[in-house]
């Protein structure tokens, strides 16, 4: 745009140079004709004048006054210096000044067009800028979006990333489960064993009590015949007496002490079986709950939640257990989030019987269990990080004792509710169910 300008400049001040040349030239020469020097005709310098105005008036046209002020005025100038000295006779300086004023308007004519022409140019030249930085807006925002997706894309390969980490997880515990689930294949083998051996050694007493009640009869039919020789007289029926009682103790020590023998065998054998079966079921159970994973993460004992937080969580706790109390399902069912899970465990003769249970599921063993009669034994309460936890354990009573010495059996529930804060309210995003199935009040 500069070099524009310098470029107009040079060429103006050319022009300007070839009309003053020019004008002295038809000057001089109009001096020359006749033969007389400075002897000028009155119509030609009134052609002179007359050129002089049409070229301001055509300036004064394309705006000229503002748009090139500085050769304007010199052209209206000149005129009016050139009308002086015609009426002052002075026939070479209107002529000349007359030419002057003419070459000034056409400059300023020319100068007005350019700067018009300018103008226009930096009009667009300006739009095209503005242009230029809207384009350069859109891909300032075009990178920023550009940035985002790939902040979000980063974000999403994380999240793929700790999926697959806990596929990996489930599979390494399924392949452990499939480990544990052989051992118990074996142990239950080895009980099937002992089982055997304990049917093989009960067949083997069997077999020993009927040899007993054969070595039994003899002795009695001894003793039978002792009894008949203790009717005759003499010595014989003396003899006789003393060998009945003879048998008699005979056969009540060995009585004794087979008796006591096949007492201490069947004590000590059974004892030891059980002894071992226990100690094997122990280990198993052990096995078993170290297999499992974790139903609630761990507890740390530590909260960010401030006292009037935690107030406000225990008063959501206390509404969600009176509901249940009052069996009004609806109001407790509202305290939890749309998309819970339940972890519910049943207990049954020492076997563990874990699933997930979702929303609707929930509802619909919520209200099987409302349909007995609870008692709520005990109720904790405590906190962890963002959370209120509330530990509930209710009893119901299935088998009644029946007698003084029998034991009456129950069904345990401990509900374990996780509850934190969403926008005002307080909803349960967590819950573990623990059912103990026909055992004594604990």
């Amino acid at each position: 745009m500069k070099r524009f300008i310098v470029l107009q400049r040079k060429y103006n001040f050319a022009l300007r140079r070839i009309l003053i040349v020019t004008m002295l030239l038809v000057s001089l020469a109009l001096a020359g004709c006749g033969g007389k020097l400075g002897n000028i005709e009155p119509s030609v310098v009134d052609t002179a004048i007359a050129d002089a105005e049409a070229a301001i008036t055509a300036a004064q046209d394309v705006d000229a006054a503002s748009l090139a002020p500085d050769a304007f005025q010199a052209a209206t100038s000149n005129l009016e210096a050139a009308k002086t000295a015609l009426t002052e006779k002075k026939g070479n300086d209107a002529l000349r000044l007359a030419y002057q004023a003419n070459a000034d308007a056409r400059l300023a004519h020319r100068h007005a067009i350019n700067v018009n022409k300018n103008s226009k140019l930096n009009a667009t030249i300006l739009q095209k800028e503005a242009g230029v930085a809207e384009l350069r807006q859109k891909l300032s925002t075009l990178e920023a979006e550009l940035t985002r997706v790939k902040s979000e894309m980063q974000t999403v390969r994380g999240a793929e990333d700790q999926l697959n980490q806990k596929i990996r997880d489930l599979q390494k515990n399924n392949r452990e489960l499939s480990v544990t689930r052989e051992k118990y294949g074996k142990q239950v083998a080895e009980l099937f064993e002992t089982l055997e051996d304990m049917q093989t050694r009960g067949k083997r007493a069997e077999t020993e009590i009927r040899n007993y009640g054969k070595e039994i009869s003899a002795l009695r039919r001894k003793i039978d015949i002792a009894d008949k020789m203790v009717k005759e007289e003499g010595y014989q029926k003396r003899s006789a007496i003393a060998e009945a009682e003879s048998l008699r103790k005979q056969i009540r020590e060995q009585a004794e002490i087979y008796t006591q023998k096949l007492a201490d065998a069947g004590q000590q054998g059974v004892a030891a079986k059980h002894a071992e079966f226990l100690k094997q079921q122990a280990q198993a159970s052990r096995a078993y709950v170290d297999s499992k994973p974790p139903l609630s993460p761990a507890k740390t004992g530590r909260t960010s939640l401030s006292t009037a937080q935690i107030d406000a969580g225990k008063v959501a706790l206390s509404n969600w257990e009176a509901a249940w109390q009052r069996k009004d399902l609806n109001v407790h069912l509202a305290h939890y989030e749309p998309n819970i899970v339940v972890d519910k465990v049943v207990i049954h003769e020492s076997k563990e019987d874990r699933s997930k249970i979702d929303r609707q599921q929930l509802e619909s063993d919520l209200r099987q269990m409302s349909e007995h009669a609870w008692r709520t034994v005990k109720t904790d309460t405590e906190v962890e990080s963002e959370s209120i936890i509330s530990v509930q354990q209710m009893s119901r009573l299935v088998v009644p004792a029946a007698d003084e010495n029998a034991t009456a059996l129950y069904n345990i529930w401990i509900r374990e509710v996780w509850m934190h804060q969403v926008g005002n309210d307080w909803k349960i995003h967590h819950e573990i169910w623990k059912i103990f199935e026909n055992v004594p009040d604990f």
